[in-house]
């Protein structure tokens, strides 16, 4: 647990709006990790993502991908309730894509489903009168992509890393823009490939945009760089893009020293000079669960080209590991509780508070009003929550 002085302390309330409703045709709904999601002017807008519907993965569930849109509306009074009796859909299930928010509706970029990833882009928006989602085309990204981050620089959407396949995958160093105010000269609205940053590729990392030194910058931080065949390494770096300049800046390791992962975590401005960062996953027990399941490859391996009096001790060494696994599924304590405030002209962290409620990650952290909601996502490997945390800085 990182230490947290008093004199860091950031004061927050953190409740929950109404949960995640179920799916078409669900009972129950456990929640998605990898939505899409957004703000568009009194309604937060979820689209998309993936579960496990039936059964844990360790117990043999089947992943699922939605391409549901759920529409939850601020009423009069302050309260919320989601949308009843309508059906929106994406164009295909589809999740781990990355959403902003823009006066116009939530721009939604890339994704995948169990296949293949997608260089889709669309917006999605609200018409509270009609009471339907518009859903209208913009350009598509260079190429598919999926488990990236973005965010919104000024007008211009940035995102950078992720997959572009889902069969042998290797993590990405794309970095590309769209001009959301160019949207009326089609000539000139289309994606701009951008500079790499100067460090490794990766899939999962936390992105947001904030006020620096040279004016609004794209942050970086974190995510991780899989390696085939041997153990992935965890990134505990930082970057800051420089829009104007079109360079790139390496900043302190998150939390300083050797650096702290936030993977898959989420992001979001505050005041004029800080980025918070919720939950992320530090990576210790990932690669432990990692550990596990390149022994179980090698021993298959060994498995196949075994005489028969041989099979027995290798299956046996085979159900050690897995059963090692699912005890750490089982009594894996979440995501990181910690929330981290990365100081972007002081190139500095600190840790301002813990989260009363479990952290969740592969989701957003959205503004709406004067709070950030972070809505559904990952609380455990493989679980997904409802929930719909509503996190509200104290007025003093």
């Amino acid at each position: 647990m990182l230490p947290l002085s008093s004199a860091n302390v950031m004061n927050l309330t953190w409740d929950e709006l109404p949960p995640l409703p179920p799916s078409a045709g669900q009972a129950k709904q456990p929640g998605v990790a990898g939505p899409f999601a957004g703000v568009h002017g009194d309604a937060l807008i979820v689209a998309g993502g993936a579960n496990f519907p039936d059964k844990m993965p360790w117990e043999g569930g089947t992943k699922v991908w939605w391409d549901d849109i759920w529409v939850l509306e601020k009423l009069p009074d302050g309260t919320s309730r989601w949308v009843a009796d309508k059906t929106f859909r994406l164009p295909r299930a589809l999740g781990y894509g990355v959403s902003v928010s823009v006066p116009e509706g939530v721009i939604c970029a890339g994704g995948s489903d169990a296949e293949r990833c997608y260089a889709y882009v669309y917006l999605l928006s609200w018409d509270a009168q009609a009471r339907e989602i518009r859903r209208t085309p913009l350009p598509p990204m260079p190429e598919p992509l999926a488990f990236m981050a973005g965010a919104l620089v000024g007008h211009t959407l940035f995102v950078a890393g992720g997959q572009h396949v889902m069969k042998g995958a290797a993590p990405s160093s794309a970095c590309w823009s769209l001009d959301w105010s160019k949207r009326d000269r089609p000539a000139e609205f289309k994606w701009v490939v951008q500079p790499t940053w100067p460090g490794p590729a990766r899939i999962v990392p936390v992105a947001a945009a904030q006020r620096a030194a040279t004016g609004e910058a794209f942050f970086l931080f974190s995510g991780r760089l899989p390696q085939p065949g041997r153990a992935a390494e965890i990134l505990t770096d930082a970057y800051a893009f420089d829009p104007r300049a079109r360079t790139w800046r390496t900043l302190s390791n998150i939390n300083g020293g050797a650096g702290l992962s936030v993977m898959a975590g989420t992001a979001v401005p505050v005041d004029d000079d800080e980025i918070l960062v919720f939950g992320g996953d530090r990576g210790e027990l990932f690669l432990e669960l990692e550990a596990h399941d390149l022994a179980v490859e090698s021993l298959r391996r060994r498995l196949a080209e075994a005489p028969a009096n041989d099979r027995a001790p290798l299956e046996r060494e085979i159900a050690g590991q897995l059963t090692a696994k699912k005890t750490i599924y089982d009594t894996h304590p979440g995501f990181a509780r910690e929330v981290l405030a990365y100081d972007t002209r002081r190139d500095a962290w600190r840790v301002v508070t813990r989260s009363p409620l479990a952290p969740q990650v592969t989701t957003f952290a959205v503004k709406w009003g004067d709070a950030v909601v972070i809505p559904s996502g990952e609380i455990r490997p493989g679980v997904r929550t409802p929930a719909v945390v509503r996190v509200k800085p104290v007025t003093q």
